[in-house]
């Protein structure tokens, strides 16, 4: 998720949702304003009606669901379909891994509506093998033909997807054209056009490398450091100077961290933060808070912040009632030396080089179309491309539909813009 942070800021999209789907889940975390979200309250197996099990420990805020290219299809007690969150793993994997997996997966269902193809496989694909599995777990259930089961394995998989991002946008209170989507890791690229166009996201990008993203993300991070003191205070009554002598304590355990780790202090840049809530209240909201030291004239400022704030999240304030401060978060972070973006060469040759095949790829919403395939690392900045087309790499695919665009930027980026409802 910091990769896409550093990725945005590259590009001058501040503000990101990144989206990062693998062999059993599918991640999504906003960044706002160029901020990666952290929360100190996590929370695992979380959906729209189950709150999940709490983490009390400061981590980025993700929501991550059991769907990825191993997740099973099945049909439930009351013969509904489900994708996930159990998975096929790697061994046996999808039954296109000829590995002895018998469950349809996702991955199977890429395979079936040909966004991916089995030339693309180390080993060789019993086609057979896993049309029949698809047919005979999902689409005798249904009196579907191998075709629709796959694609309804598909719709459900995204519509799970979906209902992940729209928890970390909409119900916090984001608008989602306001927010470019970064999509990786190996399945990323594959749902991540559809998911723009459902969600009215203008921009995708999908990154060079976008299986092993994530590891990118790691090289390009700062050392970080969080310190959080407890001491619940009434802001009309606690005066500046304590306050203070709190975040004082705060920075002397950080200097004190960064100077063990050789860190400079001239490469130490810190962030403020305050959990505050209402008086009465049990949650509270993180307020980024103007650097220390604090004066009582500042308490007006922080206190009008958390206002604001709560406003953004919960969709009222109520300015008459008193406010607390529960938690003091300093987030201190030492910069470190990073790689840059290396610019790739300009499309010069005609754009038929890049062409691998065009074959038959089944739409959500436009069934069968002949779609040509082409070969990423012989994309070069520059290139557009109208939809529906299939840019294919080494572990990954990116699908692109009617109606949307496709480009590569300086960096070897995919940019895929779609027209959204206003």
């Amino acid at each position: 998720m910091y990769g896409s942070a550093i990725l945005g800021k590259e590009i001058g999209e501040n503000n990101i949702i990144a989206f990062d789907v693998g062999g059993t889940t599918a991640k999504c975390s906003l960044i706002d304003d160029g901020e990666v979200k952290v929360t100190t309250e996590y929370r695992i197996e979380r959906t729209e009606s189950y709150a999940g099990y709490p983490i009390m420990a400061p981590v980025v805020d993700i929501v991550e669901i059991g769907n990825g290219g191993g997740s099973i299809a099945w049909i439930d007690e009351a013969g509904s379909l489900k994708v996930g969150p159990q998975s096929a793993g790697a061994l046996p994997g999808p039954v296109a891994y000829g590995k002895g997996g018998t469950e349809p997966t996702a991955t199977d269902a890429c395979l079936v509506t040909g966004r991916l193809s089995e030339k693309n496989f180390d080993n060789e694909v019993d086609m057979e093998a896993v049309r029949a599995a698809i047919k005979e777990k999902v689409g005798d259930a249904f009196g579907m033909n191998v075709e629709d089961a796959a694609m309804s394995i598909l719709r459900v998989a995204e519509a799970n997807m979906f209902n992940a991002l729209k928890l970390i946008s909409v119900r916090r209170g984001y608008d989602p054209r306001d927010f470019t989507m970064v999509a990786f890791g190996g399945g990323g690229p594959m749902h991540c056009a559809y998911l723009a166009k459902e969600l009215n996201i203008r921009k995708v990008v999908v990154p060079i490398a976008a299986p092993v993203f994530s590891a990118w993300g790691m090289l390009m991070t700062d050392v970080r450091h969080d310190y959080i003191q407890t001491n619940i205070k009434r802001m009309n009554e606690v005066t500046a100077q304590e306050l203070n002598s709190m975040w004082d304590g705060l920075l002397a355990q950080a200097m004190e961290q960064f100077e063990k780790e050789g860190v400079p202090a001239e490469n130490i840049v810190c962030n403020f933060i305050a959990d505050m809530r209402y008086m009465g209240q049990e949650h509270t909201v993180k307020v980024n808070v103007p650097p220390v030291p604090w004066t009582d004239e500042m308490k007006e400022e922080i206190i009008s912040r958390f206002h604001s704030t709560h406003e953004h999240f919960y969709t009222f304030r109520l300015p008459d009632t008193p406010t607390e401060i529960v938690n003091l978060h300093l987030v201190a972070y030492g910069r470190l030396t990073k790689p840059s973006l290396s610019e790739i060469p300009v499309q010069t040759g005609k754009l038929e080089e890049a062409l691998k095949e065009v074959r038959k790829v089944y739409f959500t919403d436009d069934g069968w179309m002949d779609t040509p395939v082409y070969e990423r690392e012989k994309l070069g900045s520059g290139v557009m491309i109208e939809g529906p087309v299939i840019v294919e790499e080494a572990a990954a695919a990116t699908v692109v539909a009617q109606g949307q665009k496709l480009s590569v930027d300086k960096y070897g980026n995919l940019i895929i813009e779609t027209e959204v409802q206003e």
